[in-house]
């Protein structure tokens, strides 16, 4: 942040409508003393810049105050699963899944192969292959989510 861009809060009481107004985000903070409030209320009264800029910071505020936000964990996990890791990881996993259980149902209806045992550990590793494939997806994206939520600590 530029030093020029930075204001930091003059001293009590504002000599302008300037300070005023930096007094004002004060208030809308509730920074203010109740005595210092009043001054503040009174001046808005009288002077019509203070008065448009203490309603914009009201409305602001008020506007915050009653809004419905969205907890970023939906976007994070809207993110997760577009990312590249989860997606291969879950492709690999409900591929080597239906190719497992595939092979587990041409095993179970019909002896198509001679060699059995080979379709037999083919069958199996490439069904517990896929399933663990597809655990570990879950639980990446879980912990991602988990480790980035502000709101992780909020009782739901």
């Amino acid at each position: 942040m530029n030093a020029e861009h930075t204001h930091s809060i003059p001293l009590w009481p504002p000599e302008d409508c300037a300070q005023i107004q930096l007094w004002l985000n004060a208030r809308s903070d509730g920074e203010c003393s109740p005595e210092q409030e009043g001054w503040l209320s009174q001046h808005t009264s009288q002077c019509e810049d203070c008065s448009r800029e203490w309603a914009s910071l009201e409305g602001t505020r008020l506007a915050f105050e009653s809004a419905k936000l969205l907890e970023p964990a939906d976007f994070e996990r809207a993110a997760l699963q577009r990312a590249f890791l989860p997606g291969l990881l879950g492709k690999l996993g409900w591929s080597l899944t239906v190719l497992g259980l595939l092979l587990c149902s041409w095993i179970v209806f019909g002896d198509v192969f001679e060699n059995e045992s080979t379709l037999d550990i083919l069958a199996i590793v490439g069904l517990w292959t896929g399933i663990g494939l597809i655990g570990f997806r879950t639980l990446l994206e879980q912990l991602r989510v988990r480790r980035s939520d502000p709101y992780r600590k909020v009782k739901r």
